[in-house]
C-alpha cells in the first residue's frame, strides 16, 4: 500500500472511501480457489441474480488471514481510535447494477473492506461513491439521500449517471468505506467479491445496539445490497 493508516483512515473521515491498489495482491490466487468453494459459478451462462453467502469468515480462513491481517488491524486502529471486532464477512456473485444506497445511517460507524476477484471499472460493475455522503453533519441525511435515491424521477438522471467517483480495481486491490457512504456500481456482468465489516469496540449503548442490528440486517437478513 502506498497510504500510511493515518492517511487511510482521513480519506475515510473526509470522503467516506478509500482505494488500497495491491494491499492483497499476494492472496489472489488462494481467495480466488477459496471462493471456487463457497459458490459455484455454472461454466457456461451467468447467473441472473446476485448470490451470496454470509458464512465467509467461517467457512474461508483465506478471507480470515486478511480480516486479521497487521495492515486491516492499523486501519482500524487509526479509524475507530480504539480496539475493533470483525463483525461479519460474505462471498458474493454479484450481476448487473446496484442501486444508490447507503448500508443504514448508524450513529455508530463501521467499516466495510472489499476484495473483488475481477477486474472492474466505469462500464464493469466498478463501486461508486458520493463522496462525503457518510457524514450526517454536512446535510446528507434526509432529502439529498432521498434525490439520489429517486435519481430518475427527481434528477433526470439514470443511476450511472449521477456525478460520483468511480473506483476501479484489479484483482488484490482492496477498497475500503464507511458504510453510511451513498454508494452503487451499474454497467457490470458477474463480479465475484468478497468482504468483511469492522467496528469499534462498543462501549456505550447506542454502540451496542447499532452492532447488533448490523449484525442482524447483514448476516441474518442479508437485507443490504451491497455492489
Amino acid at each position: 500500500m502506498s497510504l500510511d493508516e493515518a492517511e487511510v483512515a482521513q480519506q475515510l473521515r473526509v470522503f467516506g472511501f478509500a482505494h488500497l491498489p495491491g494491499a492483497a495482491a499476494d492472496t489472489v490466487e488462494d481467495l480466488r480457489a477459496a471462493f471456487g468453494r463457497l459458490i459455484d459459478l455454472p461454466a457456461a451462462g451467468t447467473p441472473t441474480e446476485r448470490v451470496t453467502r454470509f458464512d465467509a469468515l467461517n467457512e474461508m480462513p483465506e478471507l480470515g488471514r486478511i480480516s486479521g491481517s497487521a495492515w486491516v488491524r492499523a486501519i482500524c486502529g487509526a479509524y475507530f481510535e480504539r480496539d475493533h471486532q470483525v463483525i461479519t464477512g460474505d462471498a458474493n456473485a454479484l450481476v448487473g447494477d446496484s442501486y444508490w444506497h447507503s448500508d443504514g445511517f448508524y450513529t455508530t460507524p463501521f467499516l466495510r473492506f472489499v476484495l473483488y476477484l475481477d477486474e472492474t471499472a466505469h462500464d464493469m460493475g466498478a463501486l461508486r461513491f458520493l463522496p462525503g455522503s457518510h457524514r450526517a453533519d454536512n446535510g446528507w441525511l434526509g432529502e439529498p439521500t432521498q434525490h439520489v435515491i429517486r435519481h430518475e424521477e427527481d434528477l433526470a438522471l439514470a443511476g450511472g449517471d449521477v456525478p460520483a467517483v468511480v473506483v476501479a480495481s484489479r484483482p488484490g486491490d482492496v477498497i475500503v468505506f464507511d458504510t453510511n457512504v451513498m454508494h452503487a456500481a451499474w454497467h457490470g456482468d458477474v463480479r465475484r467479491q468478497l468482504a468483511f465489516n469492522c467496528v469499534g469496540e462498543p462501549v456505550t449503548e447506542t454502540e451496542q445496539r447499532d452492532t447488533r442490528r448490523y449484525f442482524l440486517n447483514r448476516y441474518v437478513s442479508g437485507s443490504v445490497s451491497i455492489g
